[in-house]
């Protein structure tokens, strides 16, 4: 399941333990929650927090496609009409996560900052024309911008500040 990028969870290992108990004869087997938590024990399984884009692609099909593939989509426009954009996170009032003391000094952590903004930049191939930065946050109405008539980016809003098809 992981090599094709699905999360798994306790209870999907529990639910497939608890088949395997059942192909092999112990209907009895429950598959509780102490068992599952003395089972990643033993086998060095812990919980990682899942981030970033998806998982990468083979370095081969994707020099091939650039190759073949978008050169042959290129060669008809002009460098002034081929266009590149990407995006970023940009986290807002976030602490580290380590910091540098003592030996024998104590430290505390603080609760870290959810805020964020996605932001896309694009330009033109020969750098000439710059596309308008767009942010995307949370908010619909930021206080921050009341009152401001215009920004220098574009702002659009969704529940989690990412780039959505719709936007």
């Amino acid at each position: 399941m992981r090599d094709k990028n699905v999360p798994i969870s306790g209870p999907f290992i529990i639910e497939k333990a608890i088949q395997f108990a059942n192909a092999l004869g112990y209907n009895e087997f429950r598959g509780s929650s102490r068992w599952l938590e003395k089972f990643k024990r033993k086998h060095g399984i812990m919980a990682k927090v899942i981030f970033g884009e998806s998982k990468d692609v083979n370095d081969n099909d994707s020099e091939n496609w650039i190759t073949e593939t978008l050169s042959k989509i290129l060669k008809d426009y002009k460098p002034d009409n081929i266009f590149n954009a990407d995006e970023t996170a940009l986290v807002l009032q976030c602490l580290l996560q380590k910091t540098l003391t003592f030996k024998k000094e104590k430290c505390f952590g603080g609760k870290q900052s959810k805020a964020r903004l996605t932001v896309m930049l694009g330009a033109n191939m020969t750098e000439h024309q710059k596309l308008k930065p767009l942010a995307i946050g949370r908010s619909k109405h930021l206080r921050c911008f009341k009152g401001v008539k215009s920004l220098e980016v574009d702002y659009d809003f969704n529940k989690k500040s990412w780039m959505t098809s719709e936007i």
